[in-house]
């Protein structure tokens, strides 16, 4: 093994990891020597935040290495990784909620405009919005600007996902998603809101364990790259998250 930061990824991570890359002796094309130096340089960035001219010249040229990280985001492969590794969810509980993450000044200016930002009285926000399974694994996210409200994407966190509970706080107590959940036969494991005029029932001791979905942010915000975003492009955001879920998923294969 080559001299690794303490950060980089460990022997036991790689040898899950290396299987599901592109580039690999028996892919189609060129035979990537570096997948290991490229994937922990891309972990430098974002556990970081710092910006890609300032990569350390040991993970290689910071050009080439933003230029396939692009590539990658952009064929769809770090997707394609996270799909291979959520192979058996526990759809027991579905866990959805959203965190506001702050938008460094650096992001904003993206060609065609801001993308997926909004002003609060803390200045720019994007949104993320998550659902986790019962063990608190990251399953779907959707990115959105800061002001979009909750329960606008709670059933596309739901849809086609064979759970048995929701949970979620009360902002996704509406009509659409209660109604959505009923026909699919799954319970809502949600509190209603006060003004409701005929009040649910659900299941105060199970609501207990939302949590989960909670400290989900709280990992993903280990990461300066994702508890601040730096990125002009929704979807280079997005793919800091699917990288940062695809070690969190790789930490439990």
């Amino acid at each position: 093994m080559a001299d690794y930061e303490r950060h980089d990824l460990s022997d036991e991570l790689w040898i899950k990891l290396e299987p599901l890359l592109t580039g690999k002796v028996g892919d189609w094309g060129a035979v990537a020597k570096d997948n290991r130096k490229f994937i922990n340089a891309v972990l430098w960035i974002l556990r970081t935040g710092a910006p890609w001219r300032d990569l350390p010249p040991s993970y290689g040229g910071w050009k080439n290495t933003h230029r396939r990280f692009c590539r990658w985001r952009d064929k769809g492969v770090w997707e394609r990784i996270l799909e291979k590794l959520i192979d058996e969810p526990d759809l027991e509980w579905l866990m959805i909620d959203s965190t506001h993450i702050k938008v460094h000044k650096h992001a904003t200016g993206a060609v065609g405009g801001n993308q997926e930002m909004s002003l609060n009285k803390r200045g720019l926000n994007t949104k993320i919005h998550l659902s986790v399974d019962a063990h608190g694994m990251p399953i779907r996210v959707i990115i959105t600007a800061g002001s979009e409200a909750d329960c606008k994407y709670g059933k596309a966190l739901i849809k086609d996902i064979s759970a048995q509970q929701v949970f979620g706080d009360k902002a996704y107590d509406t009509n659409e998603i209660i109604d959505y959940l009923r026909e699919q036969k799954i319970e809502a494991v949600i509190p209603p809101k006060y003004n409701r005029k005929q009040q649910r029932a659900y299941d105060k001791h199970l609501y207990k364990y939302r949590h989960l979905v909670e400290n989900a942010f709280m990992q993903l915000k280990t990461w300066r790259g994702i508890a601040f975003r730096y990125a002009k492009r929704t979807a280079s955001f997005k793919a800091a998250l699917q990288i940062k879920f695809i070690m969190m998923w790789l930490r439990i294969s």
